[in-house]
């Protein structure tokens, strides 16, 4: 053979012994564990949802007779009184049919007047033996018809009556006026259901919030739990509730089931005396910082596709507005006789007296919405460990493990490593009941070992635990520095909990 094929060989061996010799001799690679520890805290669970503001009653008012409106003596934000006359619709029909009722009664009196004076002629001379006895009770039915048709006259001129009176629309209750339907000139029909002229706030001292709650999370609202809500009007102050009303009701939509949670809160004015911000809560009109609000709205923000420049825009905007309303009085409500208040609107548009106006000092107006944390439980001083520590599984992390079989700590037998929020069955006269089990890891001899423990209630961020061997300060695996598996596997970080 020639030299450099000798040289050739002796280089190929020299290769394939060097690269034998360090994969033997390497060192093995170990896994960088991320553990945290058991600590002792407390834990408060919420369910977050969103929702509607409204007046905690709210009357609408309508109309239950046709014809076309004549007049309207009250608008948007007026003050109103119960009885106080607010529109009325055009009379001059029911005025008709009052007269003609009216005069039909008359006739209806009349004739009865004549049956009851014949009958009673008739009967006098039955006493004496001059009139038969057919006779009489002819004049006797007679009579009674007449008086059966007086009585149906009574009761048509009660109607009418009645039908005028509601040409005449009041307020049913002390109130502000938030929604206005109808317009001079406008014809409502009453025929099948009663059209809606008006709707009246009782009392804007107090709102509530309404909110959909799903099916999963309902069970655990109650009524009486802390409740608290932002608006974006005023995304850095923070309002208190109470849950008054969890319905019986199921609303499904699209095949989810939601049950409606109210919640009553008090109704904040936006400045004290003197225009000053109000004490209690947040500063209110220009004291506010744009940008704090910014920082605490991003992400929701974001989400909704508003950018840092429109929602700056817009805030300013409300805060110049918040600063106009502020600016003005508050006017009480005085005591104008209805008779004596220029109509509220003309048929061209033109705004009159129409009473004192509402001015709007309140935080929380109807309609708003509301992005609401109700707390449904609370727990002081209770073991907890991150969420991430229930979810993650290390299995697909390890080398390749002969699958052995033996006792799990706290569960029943299992083959290969246990894992994260694994389901245990146990036969019963019914059939099969799945059980699930928690588990955490802790390292024993520089492998996991599994717990098995119960999980409590949880923030978002940590759950509380329970079960045997825990103890505070103990460290427990939450992940790897290396999320790649080194035998193939995958999701190890992503160990489902169920």
């Amino acid at each position: 053979m020639k030299r450099n094929t000798w040289i050739g060989l002796g280089i190929g061996v020299v290769v394939v012994a060097g690269g034998a010799t360090y994969l033997l001799t390497r060192p093995k690679e170990e896994i960088k564990w991320r553990s945290a520890k058991v600590d002792r805290g407390n834990i408060t669970q919420r369910i977050n949802a969103t929702g509607a503001v409204s007046p905690v009653v709210q009357v609408a008012v309508g109309t239950q007779v046709s014809g076309v409106i004549s007049a309207l003596y009250v608008d948007y934000n007026s003050i109103v009184k119960k009885g106080q006359l607010i529109a009325q619709i055009d009379p001059t029909v029911w005025d008709t049919q009052l007269q003609d009722a009216q005069a039909s009664l008359l006739r209806a009196q009349a004739a009865y007047d004549f049956a009851k004076a014949d009958y009673d002629r008739s009967k006098r001379l039955a006493m004496d033996k001059l009139l038969a006895d057919q006779d009489l009770d002819t004049k006797e039915t007679a009579l009674k018809n007449a008086r059966g048709n007086l009585e149906s006259a009574q009761a048509s001129l009660a109607r009418a009556k009645a039908n005028r009176g509601y040409c005449d629309i009041t307020a049913p209750v002390d109130g502000v006026v938030i929604s206005r339907l109808a317009d001079v000139g406008q014809t409502v029909a009453a025929s099948f259901s009663t059209p809606n002229l008006f709707q009246i706030a009782q009392d804007l001292s107090k709102m509530k919030v309404q909110v959909s709650i799903g099916e999963s999370d309902i069970d655990e609202v109650q009524v009486g739990q802390r409740a608290m809500f932002t608006v974006d009007s005023l995304p850095d102050k923070q309002f208190a509730a109470t849950v008054s009303l969890v319905r019986q009701e199921p609303i499904t939509t699209s095949n989810v089931v939601n049950y409606v949670v109210e919640m009553v809160v008090p109704n904040e004015p936006l400045s004290g005396p003197g225009g000053e911000p109000a004490t209690s809560g947040a500063p209110a009109g220009g004291a506010r910082d744009p940008e704090k609000a910014w920082e605490r709205m991003k992400e929701r923000m974001e989400a909704q596709g508003v950018t840092k420049e429109q929602f700056l825009k817009r805030f300013k905007d409300r805060q110049a507005a918040s600063a106009t309303q502020t600016a003005r009085p508050t006017m009480k409500p005085s005591a104008v006789p209805a008779d004596r208040m220029a109509l509220a609107r003309t048929p061209g548009g033109a705004s009159l007296l129409g009473g004192p106006k509402f001015t709007g000092d309140l935080a929380l107006r109807s309609g708003m919405t509301a992005n609401v944390t109700i707390i449904t439980n609370q727990k002081r001083d209770v073991l907890r460990v991150p969420n991430a520590a229930l979810r993650f599984n290390p299995a697909a992390f390890l080398k390749e493990e002969k699958k052995t079989e033996g006792p799990r700590l706290g569960g029943p037998m299992m083959m290969g490593p246990p894992r994260s929020g694994a389901q245990s069955t146990s036969g019963s006269k019914g059939g099969v009941v799945a059980r699930r089990e928690d588990r955490v890891w802790v390292l024993e001899a520089g492998k996991p070992k599994a717990l098995v423990v119960k999980a409590g209630i949880s923030d978002g961020q940590f759950t509380e635990i329970t079960g045997e061997g825990l103890q505070e300060g103990m460290m427990i695996l939450t992940g790897v520095e290396n999320t790649k598996p080194t035998n193939g596997a995958s999701g190890g970080m992503n160990g489902g909990r169920r």
